[in-house]
């Protein structure tokens, strides 16, 4: 019978590995082709895919004759864009702007969850389940009311736009509070018995005790503020001042086809920080995928 089921489980193990791994060869082949075109001129790339007549050419057609950098040289030397906003000040920008907004919501997230969770005030549950079906609101349908704030406190075209209307995540702050059902509250009462206050048992006790979520939420919020384009594009009317994901998709507009290899050399750029944030942070990356599928279990 326990040889039935461990092979039964073995079996289950290669099939949901194959199909994995089926799904992975999928999601990475697009990837693996911007990487690939971007080491060609954009001549080469304009001309590589003309004539095909099987796989076979096309396949061929993909790989360079050669690796050829002067296409990421010319980003950083301004030759092979033409807009006022050089790639270096669009990475500047979006790492200020990233690194910035990611160390904001950990520490408004996790101290609002802390505070509702730990610390007792009138109508905290339902101040908290307010604020949750209000963010339940489509993001489109603040934008208007958003920039107009913006826009009186002089932040149109500043990084100041970008970085604290996203300074707290109420799903987050969800995602916080239940993981911190599951650490004793008597930690909390012996530190307040040895004389330390509440800020001090959130510092000392609390946030070396949720390590793992607080870096889910920090790999989110940086994913989040890297990626976004929408808001951005709106509230960033100065070319100066775009952050990369924007400033892409303006470059995109300016260069057009004719310059298309440019364009897979920028976006290869510009998926480099977000891939090695990942790579460091991998272990608690994955507890806090744990810490998720509990949550919603």
């Amino acid at each position: 019978m326990d040889h039935n089921v461990s092979k039964n489980a073995r079996l289950l193990r290669i099939c949901c590995t194959t199909v994995l791994s089926v799904i992975a060869v999928f999601w990475l082949i697009p990837i693996a082709w911007v990487i690939v075109n971007s080491f060609k001129t954009n001549l080469e790339f304009s001309t590589s895919f003309t004539n095909i007549h099987s796989v076979g050419e096309y396949l061929k057609a993909v790989f360079p004759d050669r690796l050829n950098f002067s296409t990421y040289v010319s980003l950083f030397t301004g030759e092979g864009m033409s807009t006022t906003t050089g790639i270096l000040k669009m990475i500047t920008n979006s790492v200020i702007i990233s690194v910035t907004r990611t160390a904001v919501v950990v520490f408004t997230t996790s101290l609002a969850a802390f505070s509702f969770e730990r610390l007792r005030f009138p109508a905290g549950d339902k101040i908290f389940w307010a604020v949750f079906f209000i963010s339940l609101i489509p993001s489109s349908a603040s934008t208007l009311p958003l920039f107009k704030i913006c826009n009186a406190f002089g932040w149109v075209n500043d990084i100041n736009a970008l970085i604290w209307p996203g300074c707290v995540s109420i799903m987050n702050i969800f995602l916080i509070r239940n993981f911190l059902v599951g650490i004793p509250k008597e930690l909390d009462e012996a530190a307040r018995i040895d004389g330390a206050g509440s800020f001090q048992i959130f510092l000392r006790i609390i946030c070396p005790s949720i390590k793992p979520v607080l870096m889910i939420v920090a790999l989110g919020a940086f994913q989040g503020a890297w990626n976004d384009y929408y808001w951005p594009s709106i509230v960033m009317t100065d070319p100066k001042n775009q952050t990369l994901t924007s400033g892409l998709a303006q470059l995109q507009n300016q260069l057009g086809t004719s310059q298309f290899a440019s364009m897979l050399a920028s976006t290869v750029i510009s998926m480099i920080l977000p891939f090695v944030l990942y790579l460091v942070c991998q272990k608690y990356f994955l507890q806090g995928i744990k810490i998720q599928a509990a949550v919603k279990g």
